[in-house]
């Protein structure tokens, strides 16, 4: 059954009664310690998160390096961490992402091992065997960079993204200031009710054309003018909308300005948007907001170790920047930041001196309150026709991209009746992806 928005409305008065009545989103002085942010920062083009975080004892990391040779990661190339998986197997952070590790030596960085799209848990025989139930369109780009952003529904994906939809439930109306912000395009944040905002590279800029009086006048009378045209109606309700976008955040504009401490690259920039919007969170009435920002350029099948560290570098610093310039506020943990990349790399390099489109990959959790010393997941079996290998040299995930996404909304205040109705299949898993000590 297609999830309209009715039956999803419907769904979550069955899901209990915190979310049939969902807290307010309205900021108060007193209230201002239950705030909380969520920012998703997408890796485009399939990160190869293997080549950043490393297994530190000889058995798994020669494993590792036995499948790589053009882009193999030394042991001297790497920070060891404290942390492990529970298995107790240690790891250690690439040299390239080294302003990373006050986060990580702070306990305010953990990642998550092998996370992929899944509709139900597999091993590598049901997939020898032709017994696996697949998820479609594995290992294209621009499917996967879908299918990340939504959740499975039983027949096919959700018409709208699993953050759009659980922005939705923390909502308590679907009008005022929209508190789901975008810097690019996505389709994470579509919800049946909640809108969103697009908040560019260099902040959120009102529109020239509102800032005459003569022409706002002009603006304000046609966009409140009836309508018999469903497009010129449509065309006019934006025109209102933008008029009241501007009436909001332009204090915020004025008086919060841009984090120059945050680099001026690609991401930072991003994140510099990022920061003022959270500093507006008071002025705007907000206490939940979400972010979709991204980077673009991890489709590394050439020359990956000289592209991965341009990326690694830029990542890095955007994301230290970003992080100490929220512990001077005090806002730390009241930040989560969670990467999503459309899939991970093989495990095998290539001839040129890169890697292919894989399937199981890793991802970085950083802010949200304290971390355990133990990851997320198990760092998988880099063995060539082993158990992670799907027969191709791309690894089987272990955590499906659901339990990580409802982890993360979890977070942000989903109860499990809600996540059920988000991630209608989180079941199969065993609910939100969750930490397991080591033995």
């Amino acid at each position: 059954m297609k999830l309209t928005r009715r039956n999803f409305i419907k769904s979550l008065g069955a899901a209990g009664a915190t979310v049939a009545a969902p807290m307010s989103l309205s900021v108060q002085a007193s209230g201002a310690e239950d705030y909380k942010a969520l920012v998703c920062v997408f890796l485009a083009g399939g990160n190869d998160f293997f080549h950043q975080v490393l297994p530190l004892d000889s058995t798994n990391y020669g494993k590792y390096a036995s499948s790589r040779n053009s882009t193999v990661v030394s042991h001297s190339q790497v920070h060891p961490l404290n942390i492990h998986d529970a298995n107790g197997v240690r790891f250690g952070l690439h040299k390239g992402m080294t302003p990373l590790m006050p986060l990580f030596e702070k306990g305010k960085a953990n990642f998550a091992l092998n996370v992929g799209p899944l509709l139900a848990p597999v091993t590598q025989s049901d997939i020898a065997s032709g017994r696996a139930d697949l998820p479609p369109f594995l290992f294209a780009h621009n499917k996967q960079q879908e299918v990340w952003q939504h959740s499975w529904m039983g027949q096919d994906y959700s018409e709208n993204g699993w953050l759009g939809m659980s922005m939705d439930v923390l909502s308590r109306s679907y009008g005022g200031m929209p508190n789901a912000f975008h810097t690019g395009p996505n389709t994470l944040l579509d919800a049946y009710g909640t809108e969103k905002i697009f908040v560019n590279r260099n902040g959120f800029e009102s529109f020239n054309m509102l800032q005459n009086a003569a022409m706002r006048s002009s603006y304000e009378s046609n966009a409140n003018e009836y309508y018999d045209s469903p497009l010129t109606a449509g065309y006019a309700d934006v025109v209102k909308q933008a008029m009241y976008a501007q009436d909001q955040m332009s204090p915020i504009v004025e008086s919060i300005p841009m984090d120059k401490r945050i680099p001026d690259s690609s991401l930072g920039m991003q994140l510099r948007a990022v920061k003022q919007m959270i500093e507006g969170a008071q002025l705007l009435g907000h206490n939940r907001q979400v972010f979709y920002v991204s980077l673009g350029g991890f489709d590394t099948h050439d020359n990956q170790v000289r592209r991965q560290d341009e990326l690694m570098k830029e990542f890095s610093e955007g994301i230290a920047s970003f992080y100490a310039s929220l512990e001077e506020e005090g806002l730390e943990d009241n930040v989560l930041t969670c990467t999503l990349s459309e899939f991970g790399r093989t495990m095998h390099d290539n001839s040129r001196n890169g890697t292919d489109h894989g399937w199981g990959g890793g991802h970085f959790l950083f802010g949200g309150g304290a971390h355990a010393s133990t990851c997320f997941g198990t760092y998988p079996d880099f063995t060539r026709g082993g158990q992670d290998d799907n027969g191709e040299g791309r690894l089987i995930p272990k955590i499906s991209h659901e339990q990580y996404a409802a982890h993360v909304v979890q977070w942000l205040g989903l109860n499990n009746g809600a996540l059920n109705t988000v991630f209608p299949n989180l079941y199969k898993f065993g609910g939100p992806m969750a930490q397991t000590a080591a033995a």
